[in-house]
């Protein structure tokens, strides 16, 4: 039954994306921009749930959370795509950058989620 919810907040997971990708770019942010925010936000939630998980809740809710609703909220096939289509254009250097730089700050920031769980009581 785990797999049901999985699907479930995956589902919940990519339609919040979408909001906050649209959002993003209704505030003015071009679409590789919005997609970074939207993937570090994701890993930094990820590694709160990471950090928290095994304190707060139980490894079925971590995985229902983890891999659904923040594995449907984040978008690696979206981030490669925009960087395939910058290459593709010509810009490689900003492809290389989009890409670089959205792997160093999703980890970066999963990381420092991960770590905040040295500031709980």
């Amino acid at each position: 039954m785990t797999w049901l919810w999985v699907a479930l907040a995956g589902g919940v997971g990519a339609v919040l994306r979408h909001l906050a990708h649209t959002g993003a770019q209704h505030a003015g942010w071009r679409s590789p921009l919005a997609t970074l925010a939207v993937n570090v936000l994701g890993s930094f939630a990820l590694g709160l749930l990471v950090g928290w998980g095994s304190r707060l809740v139980s490894s079925e809710v971590t995985l229902v959370l983890g891999t659904g609703l923040l594995g449907g909220f984040t978008t690696f096939s979206t981030a490669s795509a925009e960087s395939a289509e910058l290459w593709r254009d010509g810009r490689r250097w900003a492809a290389l950058r989009l890409a670089g730089g959205m792997l160093l700050l999703s980890v970066l920031a999963c990381l420092l989620g991960a770590r905040s769980v040295a500031f709980l009581p």
